[in-house]
């Protein structure tokens, strides 16, 4: 049997054995298992596969979806083509409050780390830019290359590394704006911002409060508006009554963070009206 280009045994390995992938219940993420043996002998659009959609973890030892599993069924599509196959899912699926706090606690370390990679690519730039203008001043203010002099090649190699010395410093300069960058966005979401944002907080509820009605119609059988009720199966009814928890979970964690903000806040009290200030009759 043949996986998309290749046999199931490669170099004596067991594909089938090695390629399979995994839902992290933890992270809500999908880990993908395979040798290092069947990556390489793969072509750089398969490749590709790999990198344009997962990110690989040293600590795990495997590759792990950028999407959430919900929408990594295009991933799973693929790996599938490749001869990679389920092995279920492990861990136990964390309450929506603890998976914001550790969203919040890896963007502080995010931010932690971004915040040192630039200050260390500032100083590198500095350094780049003193040692591009020390080794200026060797060259006479307006001295143009002696055309033909013996020193004309010194020269100009000289003057490229003066010019090659000061891009790296504006490439470092760049790096440094780039991590800056990433460290702000980090240190908003550590903040938690957004849960403090009224407009966001009521989008959210109202989003969840519709995921709800719609696993509810599912949970009795309607998949269609004026379609007749369906029987549905144990595993839809299992798969429905999870996501229906999944999203409940989610809709009161929204409504406290609006008691915080507002402790008369009521999820069925229609939002006050603004009204604009004009001209009088």
């Amino acid at each position: 049997m043949k996986i998309g280009l290749f046999e199931t045994i490669v170099n004596g390995e067991d594909m089938e054995n090695s390629n399979y992938y995994i839902k992290n219940q933890e992270t809500d993420k999908i880990n993908i298992y395979t040798s290092k043996a069947f990556y390489e002998a793969l072509p750089i659009d398969q490749k590709k596969i790999f990198t344009r959609f997962c990110l690989f973890s040293r600590k795990q030892d495997c590759w792990i979806s950028k999407a959430k599993s919900g929408n990594a069924g295009y991933l799973i599509q693929l790996l599938s083509e490749l001869g990679f196959y389920s092995r279920g899912a492990e861990g136990t699926r964390l309450p929506f409050a603890e998976q914001i706090a550790r969203q919040q606690e890896r963007a502080a370390n995010r931010a932690e780390r971004s915040e040192k990679r630039a200050e260390q690519a500032t100083k590198r730039s500095n350094e780049l830019y003193e040692r591009a203008s020390e080794m200026g001043k060797a060259i006479p203010m307006g001295q143009p290359i002696l055309i033909g002099h013996h020193s004309e090649h010194r020269d100009r190699r000289y003057r490229e590394r003066i010019h090659n010395t000061m891009g790296r410093s504006v490439e470092e300069e760049k790096k440094a704006q780039y991590y800056k960058d990433k460290a702000e966005t980090a240190a908003i979401t550590a903040a938690g911002d957004k849960y403090k944002n009224p407009r966001y907080l009521e989008k959210r509820i109202k989003e969840e409060r519709a995921d709800i009605r719609q696993l509810n119609r599912y949970l009795e059988g309607k998949f269609s508006r004026g379609a007749e009720p369906r029987q549905i199966s144990e595993r839809e009814k299992t798969h429905y009554t999870s996501k229906l928890e999944e999203h409940t979970e989610k809709l009161n964690y929204y409504i406290n963070c609006m008691v915080a903000i507002d402790p008369g806040y009521q999820v069925d009290k229609p939002p006050k009206k603004q009204i604009k200030k004009g001209k009088g009759l």
